[in-house]
């Protein structure tokens, strides 16, 4: 029995030494000391990777950057911190609501590149939902049923060639075109953007009446032709 108990004694005793050698999240943290912070410039910054943190001491993550790599970041404050005994450079950011201090060693200076598959994507759903508004023939001709750039293209093409709609029709179809022409604007060559904003301006100011029928016609057909061709090869 004296034996036993004395066996419970050192294991505990063995307990008792080997706890303290664990640390907790909270003891973690305040190995990481804040040097100096600073304000910084507002410039914009982009990442692919590294963890953005609630405060400078790396107390909690907030986010991962691999999750926002087509977002732009401002930064706004710079930290030196020195973790378990080793200096490093931190930078604070913000995107809209989203913001936090990350290792300034994983953001690149200048706008997050372009999420290309998602703008297509958002221009399919953005055109088809404009045609709605544009008279059923233009409806019937103009539907794009693939979000490729040359569905699009092709559909635009044949969705405005038609001269025989009422003149409240050719209202919409005017309205419908330029709503369009606004998906894909400034997404040219500077000859190209500067031919289309004056094709632009025209239709807009061209009024639709019985009289003008024929030549507003004429100029949706030239203009969403013109744009078809240019959109057909974008990526």
């Amino acid at each position: 029995m004296v034996k036993w108990m004395k066996a419970g004694l050192v294991s505990v005793a063995g307990l008792v030494l080997v706890l303290p050698l664990f640390t907790s999240p909270a003891e973690a943290s305040s190995k990481v000391k804040v040097l100096s912070t600073a304000k910084v410039a507002k410039q914009a910054y982009h990442g692919k990777k590294g963890n953005i943190y609630s405060s400078a001491k790396l107390t909690k993550r907030r986010y991962r950057m691999n999750h926002y790599k087509y977002t732009t970041w401002y930064a706004y404050k710079k930290a030196t911190i020195k973790n378990n005994g080793k200096k490093a450079k931190l930078t604070y950011i913000k995107s809209g609501k989203k913001s936090g201090w990350i290792y300034s060693k994983y953001l690149t200076a200048g706008n997050a590149p372009i999420n290309k598959q998602k703008r297509l994507e958002d221009i399919y759903v953005a055109y088809n939902k404009i045609l709605m508004s544009a008279s059923q023939q233009v409806q019937t001709n103009g539907s794009a049923f693939q979000a490729t750039y040359y569905t699009i293209s092709d559909a635009i093409y044949g969705g405005w060639n038609d001269d025989d709609q009422s003149v409240a029709e050719v209202k919409q179809d005017k309205s419908a075109l330029l709503k369009v022409y606004a998906l894909f604007k400034g997404r040219f060559t500077k000859s190209q953007n500067a031919s289309f904003s004056s094709m632009a301006t025209r239709l807009k100011n061209q009024e639709v009446t019985k009289s003008t029928h024929d030549l507003v016609v004429t100029q949706m057909d030239t203009f969403s032709s013109s744009l078809a061709n240019q959109i057909e090869d974008l990526n």
